[in-house]
């Protein structure tokens, strides 16, 4: 697949077929992420991938836990973001809001039981890093989801990054047993998108180059 097509077509989705994606497949996704670029090649990204019952079991922990405490789906930010920002987001929202209506779901509601079931998808990837490092090295985990999220659409996948779940992230460690000395990133859902969902016909839109490039001459 061509890298550009790739990276224009790539979209996330918010619904999945009820159907099993080899190990095969998962383990090129995950090298293929490997392959991003760190600082002195320290790799500080770990991926830990759950699927069958024990997605279904982490997921079934996820929903219990948001039921008791509630937490909203948001920026994370704790000042007020600027004007720009917040016009982006609602954009996305009014974009998003016509499709998540046909699932009977108030939007926040489905985004965040969404998010505690990865959006139905058959796979789970939990993506973490080892506290030792500083925030600094978070950009080089970007990096590699993105390689993975571009890797996951060549073969024909769809991916979701899931940020609610990692208010949760003590619990989805225990689960996991992903060891104390390891914080935990993201979520990310993977599998094959139902093309018939509304959920997945639209796809936000980005700014013009002139809002994000600005040029020293």
């Amino acid at each position: 697949m061509d890298l550009f097509k790739a990276m224009s077509e790539r979209k996330s989705t918010r619904a999945y077929l009820d159907k099993a994606v080899s190990r095969k497949d998962i383990e090129e996704i995950i090298r293929y992420a490997g392959m991003a670029p760190s600082a002195i090649n320290m790799q500080p990204w770990e991926y830990v991938v759950t699927y069958g019952e024990e997605k279904d079991r982490l997921s079934q922990l996820l929903s219990k836990i948001q039921a008791e405490r509630s937490v909203p789906c948001g920026p994370g930010t704790s000042k007020p973001l600027p004007d720009k920002f917040l016009k982006r987001s609602r954009d996305a929202s009014r974009a998003m809001m016509p499709q998540i209506k046909n699932t009977g779901l108030a939007f926040n509601k489905f985004v965040e039981e969404g998010s505690c079931s990865f959006y139905g998808a058959p796979i789970a990837v939990v993506v973490a890093i080892d506290k030792v490092f500083p925030h600094l090295r978070y950009l080089d985990v970007g990096l590699s989801i993105s390689y993975l999220l571009l890797a996951a659409h060549a073969k024909g996948l769809g991916t979701c990054p899931v940020g609610l779940i990692t208010v949760y992230a003590e619990e989805i460690g225990f689960f996991l047993n992903i060891p104390q000395e390891k914080e935990i990133l993201l979520g990310i859902a993977l599998g094959y998108a139902d093309e018939n969902s509304p959920v997945n016909n639209f796809k936000t839109q980005r700014e013009e180059l002139s809002e994000i490039l600005s040029w020293y001459e």
